[in-house]
């Protein structure tokens, strides 16, 4: 009998979750109504900042606008105007996105730009195509980065992009050496797909950013605001001035032992393809040029990849090599064809140790490139060095 009741009970549960699961979805597919413009941002590198800008383009133009990012540190952003951390009980889940949207309603807003928060293709089609329901995409840009997952080709990668997208929604992407591929696959789905190429933004608009942008993620900004009839001018003087990810590229200057510094923190980059684009934008002297390649023990095919890309494509005076696993890094390296004496690997020491190590070698008037990875040691070292910045 009691296991009779104990079955009985199993169901009426069973029954309970399926009536709230079926209420939340309900609920959800309603507050999609009440929003009339979604946009999700997908794409390797540059999601984040590809979120902020669209929030303040449109909020120039007239839409009340919340812009969620799942980048460095997970946020939203309302009017360009107030920012909140995303308070998460556990690891992050798509789900997230459901109660996002209930914020969103709200605040009132007309306009949402979502950050796709998905790796697994699965999950992503899951998440655009059935939660989020955007009239438009953007990809920012394919590059080859958690292949394990997404691969094992960019072409692959490609593919999970486009077909993540629902089938009404417009495409915009700045990917220009993959679009013939993305246009293909777009065209098989009949969707509908816009290039939004760089050299669309000029020198003088990029130099009025308070960062250092990447030019086709304004491009690609720019090209969904001209398909929304929001004048480039209004658009880009709103982008000026939004709030920017913990990770986008900046520069300190700074004055330790009597050394002038010049600090360029590049770690949010941390695929090889973005990271030589931004080690060919900055500005960096022949002699007096310094790496530092934060390694994650977790990311081993990363500290390859980078490991052969200051070999082959990066050329300073040291580098040093600071975080987990950096004889990975460091063996990659050599077996590209880097001298062994230049570099220093610093592996497994602590943050104060790795900082006045690395004062001791560099000279005056240095210029400092990080590169490799953000999360936990590389922040922790950004923000030691950020100690000495001039004026504080």
């Amino acid at each position: 009998m009691e296991m009779g009741y104990g079955i009985l009970l199993l169901f009426l549960l069973l029954l309970l979750f399926i009536f709230l699961g079926i209420l939340e979805w309900t609920n959800h597919q309603n507050n999609l109504k009440l929003i009339p413009l979604r946009i999700m941002v997908n794409g390797t590198r540059g999601k984040s900042t590809v979120t902020r800008l669209l929030g303040a383009a449109l909020k120039a133009g007239g839409y009340k606008t919340l812009a969620k990012t799942t980048g460095t540190t997970p946020r939203i952003v309302i009017d360009n105007r107030i920012e909140i951390p995303v308070i998460r009980p556990g690891k992050a889940n798509i789900r997230e996105q459901l109660a996002i949207t209930r914020k969103a309603v709200k605040e009132n807003v007309n306009a949402i730009v979502f950050e796709n928060m998905s790796l697994r293709p699965d999950l992503q089609y899951i998440e655009e195509s059935r939660i989020m329901q955007p009239q438009i995409v953007a990809i920012t840009n394919v590059r080859a980065d958690h292949l394990e997952v997404m691969g094992p080709t960019l072409e692959d990668i490609a593919r999970n992009f486009i077909n993540a997208v629902p089938q009404n929604a417009k495409v915009f992407t700045a990917e220009r050496s993959l679009f013939p591929l993305l246009q293909e696959l777009a065209n098989r789905r009949g969707i509908e797909i816009y290039l939004c190429t760089e050299d669309e933004v000029s020198d003088e608009e990029l130099k009025k950013f308070p960062y250092i942008e990447h030019r086709e993620n304004i491009a690609l900004v720019l090209g969904i605001c001209k398909y929304l009839g929001i004048p480039r001018e209004v658009a880009l003087n709103e982008m000026y001035n939004y709030i920017p990810d913990a990770g986008v590229l900046k520069k300190y200057y700074l004055k330790v032992k009597n050394k002038d510094i010049l600090l360029y923190n590049a770690l949010a980059a941390n695929d090889p393809h973005s990271t030589y684009l931004i080690y060919q934008r900055i500005e960096r002297p022949e002699k007096n040029f310094y790496v530092i390649l934060n390694c994650r023990s977790d990311r081993i095919d990363r500290s390859v990849q980078l490991g052969k890309l200051i070999s082959e494509k990066i050329k300073a005076d040291y580098y040093f090599l600071t975080g987990g696993e950096t004889r990975v890094a460091y063996h990659s390296s050599v077996k590209s064809g880097m001298k062994k004496e230049r570099l220093i690997d610093l592996g497994g020491k602590d943050v104060e140790y790795v900082f006045n190590k690395i004062v001791e070698m560099i000279n005056d008037k240095s210029v400092i490139l990080a590169i490799g990875n953000i999360v936990g040691y590389g922040e922790k070292l950004i923000e030691y060095f950020k100690k000495y910045e001039k004026g504080e």
